[in-house]
């Protein structure tokens, strides 16, 4: 298949690509800075610049992937809010206009969205089936994202709105949560009550995989792993992988002052199951925590 995706130079992209052209799949990466080497069956294609023209440089596109969007980590300012909000947006938008150009029109679209989108609780387990929220930042990002992806599933396309967790991988979040370990500062965020529902990216890219080749699913799939973890037993777990002590808790308000609004990713949480993955038959590589990090650890891909 051609399948074309935005984000593909990013942390997932550049992992899922990978699994899509082992697969034979033909995967064209839109970017602003397409002047990349083209490899065995990728091409790239520049997209949102003022000269770019992707609908000239596209060939028939059996799928979309979306998965372009500024970075969430780092400190929020009102700037850098609309700017993660604005980047989905826009991209998501630019997908629809080419979409609308082809002839003939894909058999389906994987839009990117998160877990964020639930809101956060201590207490309730979240399926596909649960409502959704719009109570801080990123439930209200992730439901404006959907929401502009469904202009694209009117025109009768097949569409999966993959929820992700944190992912777990040389990048992201885990260096970041691994950091304090190595300085022998490791312990327990905040409470650590708060849900982790995480995902080894080679689980995300597989499960996508998955989403495209399987016609049955559509609609919101939660991307994470079956077994969420609380932040203690997480913390808990990279130290025993690494062999560092687990003892320095880390309150709160510290990470409030420090991360400011962006800290509501670590100090609350949801606890996310992926039902439609796990009914429609998916198998998960790594579905448990303390095998996922002593594959990424171990091989200090993210050391």
């Amino acid at each position: 298949m051609n399948i074309a995706m935005t984000g593909g130079t990013g942390f997932l992209g550049t992992h899922l690509t990978g699994v899509l052209t082992r697969q034979g799949h033909h995967v064209y990466i839109l970017s602003r800075n397409a002047g990349k080497t083209e490899q065995k069956n990728i091409t790239y294609v520049q997209w949102l610049t003022e000269d770019a023209a992707p609908e000239q440089d596209l060939p028939h596109i059996d799928v979309w992937v979306n998965l372009a969007g500024k970075s969430i980590f780092g400190r929020w300012n009102e700037k850098t809010k609309q700017q993660i909000l604005s980047s989905r947006i826009d991209a998501t938008r630019e997908v629809r206009r080419l979409i609308h150009r082809q002839a003939e029109k894909p058999k389906a679209l994987i839009q990117a969205s998160a877990v964020g989108i639930y809101g956060t609780d201590l207490e309730k387990t979240f399926t596909e089936d649960s409502p959704t929220s719009d109570e801080d930042f990123l439930s209200h990002t992730s439901h404006l994202w959907e929401r502009e992806g469904q202009t694209i599933e009117a025109m009768g396309i097949r569409t999966v709105y993959a929820r992700f967790g944190v992912m777990l991988g040389e990048k992201g979040a885990l260096p970041l949560m691994i950091l304090p370990y190595k300085l022998l500062a490791g312990g327990t965020i905040g409470t650590g009550n708060q849900w982790l529902s995480w995902i080894h990216v080679e689980d995300a890219a597989q499960l996508i995989l998955y989403a495209i080749e399987t016609d049955s699913i559509s609609g919101p799939v939660n991307v994470t792993a079956p077994n969420p973890v609380e932040m203690k037993q997480f913390g808990k777990t990279i130290a025993r992988v690494v062999h560092r002590p687990h003892w320095l808790p880390v309150p709160e308000f510290f990470l409030s002052k420090a991360l400011g609004e962006m800290s509501l990713l670590i100090v609350k949480g949801q606890r996310a199951l992926p039902k439609k993955a796990i009914t429609s038959g998916f198998r998960f590589t790594f579905s448990d925590l303390e095998f996922a990090l002593s594959q990424l650890l171990t091989d200090r891909k993210a050391v």
